[in-house]
């Protein structure tokens, strides 16, 4: 296929304002913010299709939106050497609200020391009092009524589960039993312990940017064009200032320009990716693959960094978890007709009700794994949805020290990139997930869960401590799909993005999503990315900023 250039072409196939490459997370709030004013011509190009699917809109069908190969890009890893060279798959969503469109839902923003610290390191307005109001700004959570950390007025919703299955009471007093405190509100500025959260679920149905941004603003903003199915292939520039990109429509290459900004929104994998592919980027590399220098910016895909998790299994004969199961098929009838009728019942649940933050070592000022809770049977193969019953801690390392990088794999730019995370490099890692799973065994062996018989399968009775359990996390450790840093934010010399969001180096060009990330939180990341697009779409408009959040009751 022949390249193409503005020099060559002449003339672009049509202008706009705003160009946002990536119709996820925060292409869809910054699509429909820049396009509330009419005079705004905003163009959001994403390279999936539409999110209309039973799997994505109803919450318990998030594994079978995860595995669906239709809606997702089909990324894994390199083999990675220190887990016996596995390649590890990366779910990424390649539709209409893009992850957020196949993610568990939960909604978690972190502790407010991880925003500060962003701020420390060189980033002024990123601390967290900087940021709670893009937090509020977003959120309609009536559930906790007055709090100052939460709001009602704002477009997602966010909500408990209404009846979560009662084997989370289990896990709550377990956690009780062993001496750990009760959270009430997991999005309080310094969360700690075990209790139900909340997640991105209104009315029985999952919650998206794209629905709560930007189908609404589709409805009626003829300045607002979304282009689906249209891959981009790289960004056009006169000198070092962005004037359009080149996609790949309908088998035809097509250059739109950009008289503002381009603001490229398409995660932690492939912002890097297109930023590569347009010749930004460690000039060395660029040279290797044959790819034009435009701006040498060695940053770009490096300091990648993952939540790695690891697990134990249950079994168990007791029915009472969610599952296919013979025994539990009159009653899985019954719910599927509840959630039909009412929208109600186990299928409006994301499966992850409950769950702890911890400290598992002494005096840490912030917990540093994640034990969340599974009411259902992790099975032996991925499969969509539970076979047969039983229960499941993953731990998850909230602040890991490995670090990976994201390449190209060639100057072909609908090539798929080449994404090493380094998983388990770090032995520090590898030594919090093993604390964890220890914990996690011994919540299983707690008085609330006796009732329930449930045997372990996995890391089973012969992995005990030592060698047997490294083994066990380096064969089962895998991410929970929380990656970011790939273009962060900073004045340093592997640092893409200035505090604006501006790519250093560049004009009329920013990056706002996950890859920004000094450094990811020990949270879910879907919140902190709904924000980071609020405060760019405060910068990319110039309107000031709110007034940090700092005295709360």
């Amino acid at each position: 296929m022949p390249e193409s250039t503005p020099e060559s072409t002449q003339e672009f196939q049509q202008r706009f304002d705003y160009i946002i490459i990536g119709a996820g997370t925060a292409g869809c709030v910054l699509a429909a913010r820049l396009s509330e004013n009419p005079a705004h011509r905003v163009c959001l190009i994403e390279a999936g299709g539409s999110e209309k699917h039973p799997t994505i809109s109803i919450p318990a069908g998030v594994g079978a939106a995860i595995m669906n190969p239709k809606l997702g890009w089909g990324l894994k890893t390199v083999p990675q050497p220190a887990l016996n060279n596995r390649e590890i798959p990366l779910p990424r969503g390649k539709v209409i609200g893009g992850s957020g469109s196949i993610n568990g839902m939960a909604y978690y923003r972190g502790s407010a020391m991880d925003y500060d610290d962003w701020a420390l390191e060189g980033n002024p307005g990123w601390g967290y009092a900087d940021l709670l109001p893009y937090f509020l700004r977003s959120e309609h959570n009536p559930e906790y009524g007055d709090s100052p950390y939460h709001n009602i007025d704002g477009p997602m919703g966010v909500s408990f589960i209404p009846k979560p299955n009662r084997l989370c009471k289990a896990f709550n007093s377990a956690m009780a039993d062993l001496g750990f405190p009760a959270c009430q509100d997991f999005n309080s500025a310094y969360p700690e312990g075990y209790g139900f959260r909340q997640g991105t679920i209104w009315q029985g149905k999952r919650v998206s940017t794209a629905s709560a941004y930007l189908r609404p603003a589709m409805k009626n903003r003829s300045n607002l064009v979304v282009m689906t199915e249209t891959a981009t292939r790289k960004i056009l520039f006169a000198g070092k200032k962005a004037i359009g990109v080149e996609v790949i429509q309908d088998n035809s290459i097509i250059q739109f320009s950009a008289e503002r900004e381009v603001i490229v929104c398409a995660g932690a994998f492939h912002s890097p990716h297109i930023l590569l592919n347009s010749g930004i980027g460690e000039a060395s590399h660029l040279q290797d693959v044959g790819v034009a220098l435009v701006h040498d910016l060695p940053g770009v895909g490096k300091n990648l960094h993952d939540h790695p998790a690891s697990f134990v299994a249950m079994d168990m004969q007791d029915s009472t978890s969610y599952a296919l199961s013979w025994k539990a098929l009159p009653r899985d009838i019954v719910q599927f007709l509840q959630y039909c009728l009412f929208r109600s019942g186990p299928m409006a649940s994301n499966l992850f009700e409950t769950n702890a933050y911890i400290c598992s070592l002494p005096n840490l000022d912030r917990p540093d794994i994640q034990v969340v809770f599974q009411p259902a049977r992790r099975n032996p193969k991925p499969f969509p949805i539970p076979l047969g019953h039983g229960i499941a801690i993953s731990i998850v390392c909230l602040y890991p020290e490995s670090r990976g990088k994201v390449m190209l794999a060639s100057n072909d730019p609908m090539a798929a990139p080449l994404i090493d995370p380094a998983l388990g490099s770090a032995e520090k890692d590898i030594e919090t997930l093993k604390r964890g799973l220890k914990l996690a065994r011994k919540i299983f062996a707690m008085s609330p869960f006796t009732p329930y018989q449930a045997t372990e399968r996995l890391p089973g009775a012969t992995v005990n401590d030592g060698d047997t359990l490294e083994n066990y996390v380096l064969d089962t450790l895998a991410t929970v799909h929380h990656p970011g840093s790939t273009c962060r934010m900073g004045n340093g010399a592997n640092d893409v993005v200035n505090d604006e969001l501006k790519v250093h180096g560049m004009e009329g060009l920013r990056v706002a999503d996950a890859s920004i990330y000094p450094r990811v939180p020990g949270a879910n990341t879907n919140a902190s990315v709904v924000a980071i697009a609020e405060k760019a779409a405060d910068m990319i408009l110039g309107i000031p900023a709110p007034a940090p959040l700092t005295k709360l009751s």
